[in-house]
């Protein structure tokens, strides 16, 4: 199962994610549920970077399942914007595919 983690600070303001596991739906290679977390998660980050030249940190092991993102420049509506869509696509592949994404919320300092 992969689990994702959106971060929030304590003014309820996303500020990254964490995401580990294999979704294990398919095999490795054609596992739908993990290609489509995995372009969610990387078009965010990439949005992030080259569409409103934000700084994020991240750290990522494709072999165990491992993608870390941290946005130090979060406050901002478009940013919010950019990880609400996040939350909604994330939201429906996980109420679609419960035993392969388990989506969860975490809030502390950035």
């Amino acid at each position: 199962m992969t689990t994702v983690t959106l971060l929030k600070d304590q003014q309820d303001r996303f500020y990254g994610f964490e995401a580990a596991g294999h979704a294990g739906f398919g095999r490795y290679g054609r596992d739908i549920v993990c290609a489509a977390v995995s372009v969610l998660l990387i078009n965010t980050a990439n949005s992030l970077e080259e569409l409103l030249s934000k700084k994020v940190s991240s750290f990522q092991d494709a072999k165990a399942g491992i993608l870390e993102i941290r946005v130090t420049d979060y406050d901002d509506p478009e940013v919010q914007l950019l990880f609400r869509s996040l939350e909604l696509g994330l939201k429906e592949i996980a109420g679609e595919h419960p035993k392969n994404l388990n989506l969860t919320n975490r809030r502390c300092n950035p």
